[in-house]
Protein backbone atom coordinates (compact mmCIF):
# COMPACT_ATOMS: atom_id res chain seq x y z
CA UNK A 1 0.00 0.00 0.00
CA UNK A 2 1.90 2.76 -1.04
CA UNK A 3 -0.37 5.35 0.22
CA UNK A 4 0.11 4.05 3.44
CA UNK A 5 3.84 4.99 3.78
CA UNK A 6 3.02 7.97 2.09
CA UNK A 7 0.76 8.82 5.12
CA UNK A 8 3.27 7.37 7.67
CA UNK A 9 5.74 10.05 5.66
CA UNK A 10 3.68 13.00 6.22
CA UNK A 11 3.28 12.23 9.83
CA UNK A 12 6.88 11.79 10.66
CA UNK A 13 7.02 11.93 14.27
CA UNK A 14 9.61 14.21 15.88
CA UNK A 15 10.93 11.71 18.99
CA UNK A 16 12.18 15.04 20.77
CA UNK A 17 8.90 16.62 20.64
CA UNK A 18 6.96 13.56 21.34
CA UNK A 19 9.03 13.02 24.86
CA UNK A 20 8.45 16.90 25.97
CA UNK A 21 4.94 16.68 25.31
CA UNK A 22 4.64 13.32 26.75
CA UNK A 23 6.42 15.30 29.98
CA UNK A 24 3.67 17.69 30.17
CA UNK A 25 0.92 15.65 29.96
CA UNK A 26 2.46 13.48 32.31
CA UNK A 27 3.36 16.22 34.97
CA UNK A 28 -0.41 17.25 34.48
CA UNK A 29 -1.63 14.05 35.47
CA UNK A 30 0.27 13.63 38.45
CA UNK A 31 -0.29 17.49 40.14
CA UNK A 32 3.10 18.45 38.75
CA UNK A 33 4.18 21.83 37.21
CA UNK A 34 5.81 21.28 34.14
CA UNK A 35 8.10 23.72 31.91
CA UNK A 36 4.97 24.81 30.21
CA UNK A 37 0.93 23.43 30.20
CA UNK A 38 0.61 21.07 27.01
CA UNK A 39 -0.97 22.21 24.18
CA UNK A 40 -2.70 19.94 21.87
CA UNK A 41 -2.04 22.21 18.45
CA UNK A 42 -3.84 21.21 14.94
CA UNK A 43 -3.32 22.68 12.15
CA UNK A 44 -6.76 22.48 10.10
CA UNK A 45 -5.28 23.03 6.96
CA UNK A 46 -3.35 19.50 5.09
CA UNK A 47 -3.10 20.01 1.56
CA UNK A 48 -0.89 16.83 1.08
CA UNK A 49 -3.95 14.65 1.69
CA UNK A 50 -6.37 16.39 -1.08
CA UNK A 51 -5.47 13.44 -3.60
CA UNK A 52 -5.83 10.45 -1.58
CA UNK A 53 -9.12 8.60 -1.57
CA UNK A 54 -11.79 9.34 1.33
CA UNK A 55 -13.24 5.97 2.93
CA UNK A 56 -16.20 6.42 4.61
CA UNK A 57 -16.61 4.60 7.86
CA UNK A 58 -19.28 2.01 6.65
CA UNK A 59 -15.91 1.01 4.36
CA UNK A 60 -13.40 1.01 7.37
CA UNK A 61 -15.74 -0.71 9.51
CA UNK A 62 -15.27 -3.76 6.80
CA UNK A 63 -11.82 -3.70 5.55
CA UNK A 64 -8.91 -2.58 7.89
CA UNK A 65 -6.50 -1.52 5.19
CA UNK A 66 -9.05 1.58 4.48
CA UNK A 67 -9.42 2.06 8.57
CA UNK A 68 -6.12 2.38 9.19
CA UNK A 69 -5.75 4.85 6.29
CA UNK A 70 -8.24 7.21 7.52
CA UNK A 71 -6.73 7.01 10.97
CA UNK A 72 -3.57 8.12 9.80
CA UNK A 73 -4.81 10.90 7.68
CA UNK A 74 -6.56 12.54 10.81
CA UNK A 75 -3.54 12.67 12.96
CA UNK A 76 -0.90 14.73 10.03
CA UNK A 77 -2.65 18.08 10.90
CA UNK A 78 -0.95 17.78 15.07
CA UNK A 79 1.96 16.01 13.26
CA UNK A 80 2.35 19.39 11.19
CA UNK A 81 1.58 21.86 14.40
CA UNK A 82 4.46 20.84 16.20
CA UNK A 83 2.71 20.85 19.69
CA UNK A 84 2.40 18.76 22.69
CA UNK A 85 0.08 15.94 20.70
CA UNK A 86 0.22 12.08 21.41
CA UNK A 87 -0.09 10.11 18.20
CA UNK A 88 -2.19 7.23 18.43
CA UNK A 89 -5.09 5.03 16.19
CA UNK A 90 -7.48 2.84 16.88
CA UNK A 91 -9.82 0.20 15.80
CA UNK A 92 -13.02 2.78 14.95
CA UNK A 93 -15.73 -0.26 15.48
CA UNK A 94 -17.98 2.52 17.15
CA UNK A 95 -20.27 2.21 20.26
CA UNK A 96 -21.42 -0.94 20.16
CA UNK A 97 -18.17 -3.48 20.87
CA UNK A 98 -19.22 -4.42 23.99
CA UNK A 99 -22.43 -4.71 23.87
CA UNK A 100 -21.97 -6.63 20.63
CA UNK A 101 -20.68 -8.97 23.28
CA UNK A 102 -24.32 -9.85 24.08
CA UNK A 103 -25.53 -10.18 20.29
CA UNK A 104 -26.38 -6.68 19.35
CA UNK A 105 -25.66 -5.70 15.60
CA UNK A 106 -24.33 -2.55 14.00
CA UNK A 107 -26.45 -1.06 11.69
CA UNK A 108 -25.35 1.31 9.42
CA UNK A 109 -28.46 4.31 8.35
CA UNK A 110 -25.57 6.34 6.59
CA UNK A 111 -22.52 5.06 5.00
CA UNK A 112 -20.40 8.18 6.86
CA UNK A 113 -21.59 7.91 9.82
CA UNK A 114 -20.58 5.62 12.91
CA UNK A 115 -23.01 2.14 13.37
CA UNK A 116 -25.89 2.18 15.76
CA UNK A 117 -26.06 -1.35 17.55
CA UNK A 118 -29.34 -3.53 17.68
CA UNK A 119 -30.47 -7.12 18.11
CA UNK A 120 -31.63 -8.32 15.00
CA UNK A 121 -34.96 -9.05 16.19
CA UNK A 122 -37.68 -10.05 13.42
CA UNK A 123 -40.11 -8.32 15.59
CA UNK A 124 -38.31 -5.31 14.65
CA UNK A 125 -37.24 -5.19 18.81
CA UNK A 126 -33.76 -3.41 18.87
CA UNK A 127 -32.97 -3.93 22.82
CA UNK A 128 -32.85 -6.79 25.08
CA UNK A 129 -36.15 -7.45 26.91
CA UNK A 130 -35.84 -6.63 30.49
CA UNK A 131 -36.39 -11.24 30.75
CA UNK A 132 -33.38 -11.51 28.80
CA UNK A 133 -31.35 -8.80 30.31
CA UNK A 134 -32.01 -10.94 33.92
CA UNK A 135 -30.95 -13.98 31.95
CA UNK A 136 -27.63 -12.07 30.90
CA UNK A 137 -23.94 -13.27 31.97
CA UNK A 138 -20.74 -12.46 30.90
CA UNK A 139 -19.61 -15.97 28.84
CA UNK A 140 -16.37 -17.49 30.07
CA UNK A 141 -13.66 -15.98 27.52
CA UNK A 142 -15.31 -12.94 25.62
CA UNK A 143 -12.37 -13.04 23.35
CA UNK A 144 -14.54 -15.19 20.96
CA UNK A 145 -17.73 -13.04 21.42
CA UNK A 146 -19.52 -10.18 19.04
CA UNK A 147 -16.25 -7.98 17.92
CA UNK A 148 -14.06 -8.32 20.10
CA UNK A 149 -12.50 -10.77 17.45
CA UNK A 150 -12.30 -7.74 15.12
CA UNK A 151 -11.33 -5.53 17.24
CA UNK A 152 -7.58 -7.93 17.92
CA UNK A 153 -7.48 -8.06 14.07
CA UNK A 154 -7.71 -4.70 14.04
CA UNK A 155 -5.19 -3.95 15.98
CA UNK A 156 -2.54 -6.33 15.37
CA UNK A 157 -2.68 -5.71 11.41
CA UNK A 158 -2.24 -1.70 12.84
CA UNK A 159 0.58 -2.75 14.90
CA UNK A 160 2.22 -4.68 11.95
CA UNK A 161 2.20 -0.90 9.98
CA UNK A 162 3.11 1.37 12.07
CA UNK A 163 6.63 2.96 13.14
CA UNK A 164 7.90 4.66 16.13
CA UNK A 165 5.70 7.52 17.71
CA UNK A 166 2.23 5.86 16.47
CA UNK A 167 0.67 3.87 19.00
CA UNK A 168 -2.58 1.81 19.64
CA UNK A 169 -5.34 3.36 21.31
CA UNK A 170 -8.24 1.22 22.75
CA UNK A 171 -11.30 1.03 20.87
CA UNK A 172 -14.74 2.37 22.11
CA UNK A 173 -16.08 0.63 25.15
CA UNK A 174 -18.21 3.72 26.40
CA UNK A 175 -18.55 3.11 30.39
CA UNK A 176 -20.92 1.31 32.59
CA UNK A 177 -24.29 3.38 31.87
CA UNK A 178 -23.75 4.28 28.26
CA UNK A 179 -23.22 0.12 27.93
CA UNK A 180 -26.21 -0.50 29.89
CA UNK A 181 -28.56 1.96 27.92
CA UNK A 182 -27.17 0.83 24.83
CA UNK A 183 -28.24 -2.96 26.08
CA UNK A 184 -31.35 -1.83 27.74
CA UNK A 185 -32.49 0.97 25.11
CA UNK A 186 -34.81 4.05 26.84
CA UNK A 187 -36.33 1.73 28.99
CA UNK A 188 -33.72 1.87 31.08
CA UNK A 189 -34.83 5.41 32.55
CA UNK A 190 -37.90 4.07 33.46
CA UNK A 191 -36.67 0.80 35.28
CA UNK A 192 -34.75 3.24 37.45
CA UNK A 193 -37.92 3.54 39.34
CA UNK A 194 -40.26 0.07 38.46
CA UNK A 195 -37.55 -2.32 39.38
CA UNK A 196 -34.03 -0.89 41.14
CA UNK A 197 -32.61 -4.07 41.69
CA UNK A 198 -33.03 -5.08 38.12
CA UNK A 199 -30.89 -1.88 37.03
CA UNK A 200 -28.10 -2.59 39.69
CA UNK A 201 -27.73 -6.12 38.30
CA UNK A 202 -27.50 -4.41 34.49
CA UNK A 203 -25.22 -2.01 36.04
CA UNK A 204 -22.79 -4.53 37.90
CA UNK A 205 -22.75 -6.82 34.03
CA UNK A 206 -21.81 -3.22 32.46
CA UNK A 207 -18.88 -2.65 34.35
CA UNK A 208 -17.87 -6.15 34.24
CA UNK A 209 -17.44 -5.97 30.53
CA UNK A 210 -15.94 -2.64 30.73
CA UNK A 211 -12.99 -3.86 32.53
CA UNK A 212 -12.40 -6.96 31.09
CA UNK A 213 -12.77 -5.79 27.52
CA UNK A 214 -10.54 -3.11 28.74
CA UNK A 215 -8.00 -5.43 29.86
CA UNK A 216 -8.72 -7.57 26.50
CA UNK A 217 -7.26 -4.20 24.47
CA UNK A 218 -4.49 -3.00 26.52
CA UNK A 219 -3.03 -7.32 26.74
CA UNK A 220 -3.45 -7.11 22.93
CA UNK A 221 -1.89 -3.59 22.12
CA UNK A 222 0.77 -4.13 25.07
CA UNK A 223 -0.33 -0.98 26.98
CA UNK A 224 0.39 -1.07 30.88
CA UNK A 225 -2.94 -0.75 32.47
CA UNK A 226 -2.20 2.69 34.55
CA UNK A 227 -1.01 4.31 31.39
CA UNK A 228 -1.51 5.02 27.90
CA UNK A 229 -2.98 6.82 24.99
CA UNK A 230 -5.86 8.65 23.51
CA UNK A 231 -5.95 9.48 19.91
CA UNK A 232 -9.06 11.84 19.42
CA UNK A 233 -7.46 14.76 21.89
CA UNK A 234 -3.65 12.93 21.28
CA UNK A 235 -3.33 12.29 24.90
CA UNK A 236 -0.84 10.73 27.05
CA UNK A 237 -2.60 8.98 30.17
CA UNK A 238 -0.36 8.59 32.98
CA UNK A 239 -1.27 7.38 36.33
CA UNK A 240 -5.04 6.85 35.21
CA UNK A 241 -4.86 3.90 32.23
CA UNK A 242 -8.62 4.80 30.46
CA UNK A 243 -10.98 7.24 29.26
CA UNK A 244 -14.63 6.94 30.71
CA UNK A 245 -17.85 8.12 28.28
CA UNK A 246 -20.87 8.53 30.24
CA UNK A 247 -23.09 10.27 28.09
CA UNK A 248 -25.82 8.83 29.06
CA UNK A 249 -25.84 10.01 32.67
CA UNK A 250 -26.32 13.20 32.32
CA UNK A 251 -30.07 11.98 31.59
CA UNK A 252 -30.15 11.25 35.53
CA UNK A 253 -31.08 13.22 38.72
CA UNK A 254 -28.27 13.67 40.86
CA UNK A 255 -30.21 10.97 43.35
CA UNK A 256 -30.13 8.47 40.61
CA UNK A 257 -26.75 9.29 39.23
CA UNK A 258 -25.73 8.60 43.06
CA UNK A 259 -27.26 5.62 43.54
CA UNK A 260 -27.12 4.12 39.77
CA UNK A 261 -24.10 5.76 38.11
CA UNK A 262 -21.70 6.96 40.26
CA UNK A 263 -20.37 3.70 42.35
CA UNK A 264 -20.29 2.04 38.87
CA UNK A 265 -17.88 4.39 37.69
CA UNK A 266 -15.55 4.58 40.48
CA UNK A 267 -15.56 0.21 40.47
CA UNK A 268 -14.71 0.34 36.59
CA UNK A 269 -12.08 2.85 37.41
CA UNK A 270 -10.36 1.24 39.86
CA UNK A 271 -8.09 -1.70 38.26
CA UNK A 272 -6.58 1.15 35.63
CA UNK A 273 -5.10 3.43 38.97
CA UNK A 274 -8.01 5.94 37.63
CA UNK A 275 -8.90 7.66 33.97
CA UNK A 276 -10.36 10.45 32.73
CA UNK A 277 -14.40 11.26 31.96
CA UNK A 278 -16.01 12.53 28.95
CA UNK A 279 -19.49 13.07 28.29
CA UNK A 280 -21.52 15.40 25.76
CA UNK A 281 -24.63 17.25 27.20
CA UNK A 282 -25.24 19.58 30.18
CA UNK A 283 -23.79 17.85 33.90
CA UNK A 284 -23.28 21.05 35.52
CA UNK A 285 -26.13 19.20 37.75
CA UNK A 286 -24.00 15.86 38.47
CA UNK A 287 -20.34 17.81 38.39
CA UNK A 288 -20.11 18.03 42.19
CA UNK A 289 -20.28 14.44 42.67
CA UNK A 290 -18.07 13.50 39.82
CA UNK A 291 -15.04 15.74 41.10
CA UNK A 292 -15.71 13.78 44.66
CA UNK A 293 -14.35 10.56 43.49
CA UNK A 294 -10.90 9.88 43.32
CA UNK A 295 -10.27 7.94 40.51
CA UNK A 296 -11.42 10.40 38.32
CA UNK A 297 -8.59 12.28 37.60
CA UNK A 298 -9.49 14.81 34.56
CA UNK A 299 -13.02 15.48 32.67
CA UNK A 300 -13.86 16.54 28.68
CA UNK A 301 -16.83 18.59 27.88
CA UNK A 302 -18.59 16.96 24.37
CA UNK A 303 -20.17 20.27 24.58
CA UNK A 304 -18.21 22.76 26.62
CA UNK A 305 -20.06 25.80 25.66
CA UNK A 306 -22.66 24.86 28.45
CA UNK A 307 -20.53 25.25 31.21
CA UNK A 308 -18.93 28.36 33.15
CA UNK A 309 -14.81 28.24 32.38
CA UNK A 310 -13.94 30.35 35.32
CA UNK A 311 -16.12 28.40 37.65
CA UNK A 312 -15.67 25.11 36.62
CA UNK A 313 -11.72 25.14 36.79
CA UNK A 314 -12.03 27.03 39.53
CA UNK A 315 -13.68 24.16 41.09
CA UNK A 316 -11.64 21.40 39.51
CA UNK A 317 -8.34 23.10 40.70
CA UNK A 318 -9.35 22.65 44.35
CA UNK A 319 -10.27 18.94 43.79
CA UNK A 320 -6.94 17.85 42.34
CA UNK A 321 -8.30 17.89 38.82
CA UNK A 322 -7.58 19.04 34.91
CA UNK A 323 -10.01 19.61 32.31
CA UNK A 324 -8.53 17.91 28.47
CA UNK A 325 -9.79 19.20 25.28
CA UNK A 326 -10.96 22.19 23.45
CA UNK A 327 -12.95 25.57 24.71
CA UNK A 328 -14.66 27.56 22.70
CA UNK A 329 -13.71 31.34 22.12
CA UNK A 330 -15.85 34.17 22.50
CA UNK A 331 -16.71 36.83 19.81
CA UNK A 332 -14.12 39.73 18.66
CA UNK A 333 -11.58 37.83 21.01
CA UNK A 334 -7.98 37.68 19.86
CA UNK A 335 -6.54 34.87 20.20
CA UNK A 336 -3.87 36.37 23.06
CA UNK A 337 -7.24 37.81 24.91
CA UNK A 338 -8.61 34.19 24.41
CA UNK A 339 -5.48 32.31 26.01
CA UNK A 340 -5.49 35.18 29.19
CA UNK A 341 -8.49 34.28 29.85
CA UNK A 342 -7.99 30.21 29.60
CA UNK A 343 -4.92 30.87 31.95
CA UNK A 344 -6.28 33.24 34.00
CA UNK A 345 -8.10 30.77 36.52
CA UNK A 346 -4.99 28.75 37.05
CA UNK A 347 -3.47 32.36 38.95
CA UNK A 348 -0.21 31.89 37.98
CA UNK A 349 0.26 27.81 38.10
CA UNK A 350 0.65 25.86 35.61
CA UNK A 351 -1.76 22.96 36.56
CA UNK A 352 -5.47 21.60 35.72
CA UNK A 353 -5.75 22.02 31.82
CA UNK A 354 -4.69 20.02 28.62
CA UNK A 355 -5.51 22.40 26.71
CA UNK A 356 -6.45 21.32 22.87
CA UNK A 357 -6.46 24.04 20.34
CA UNK A 358 -7.27 24.38 15.68
CA UNK A 359 -5.18 26.39 13.77
CA UNK A 360 -7.84 28.26 11.67
CA UNK A 361 -7.33 29.57 7.87
CA UNK A 362 -5.78 33.16 8.22
CA UNK A 363 -4.82 32.25 11.84
CA UNK A 364 -0.85 33.12 13.22
CA UNK A 365 1.48 29.99 12.22
CA UNK A 366 1.30 27.52 14.51
CA UNK A 367 4.95 27.93 15.68
CA UNK A 368 3.29 31.65 16.61
CA UNK A 369 0.60 30.69 18.50
CA UNK A 370 3.04 27.71 20.61
CA UNK A 371 5.37 31.03 21.12
CA UNK A 372 2.54 32.67 22.43
CA UNK A 373 0.81 30.01 24.33
CA UNK A 374 4.21 29.99 26.82
CA UNK A 375 4.92 33.02 26.98
CA UNK A 376 1.54 34.14 28.65
CA UNK A 377 3.00 31.34 31.39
Amino acid sequence: MPELEEIIDFINPDEKLLRKGRERQSAVWKGIEPDYLPLILQETEAPELNNFVHYTLKDQFFNKEKMILEQLKGLVGFAKAGGDAQFSIRANLGVGVVPSIFGLKPIFTQDDQMPWFVRMDPFGKGTLSKEEVQNLDIPGDIRNRGLIPTAIEYIEYFKSKIKNGVNIYCFDTQGPFDIAHLIRGPQIYTDLYDDPEFVHRLMDISTRVYIETTKIFKEAAGEPLCSGYHGSLCLYMDGGGVRLCDDSSTNLSPHLFREFSLPYIKRALSPFGGGWIHFCGNSNHLLDMYLEVEEIKGLNFGNPEKYDYESIMTKMISKGKFYLGVWPGKKGESLKEYFQRILAPLKGRKCGLILQFSREKNELPCSEIIDLWYSLQ
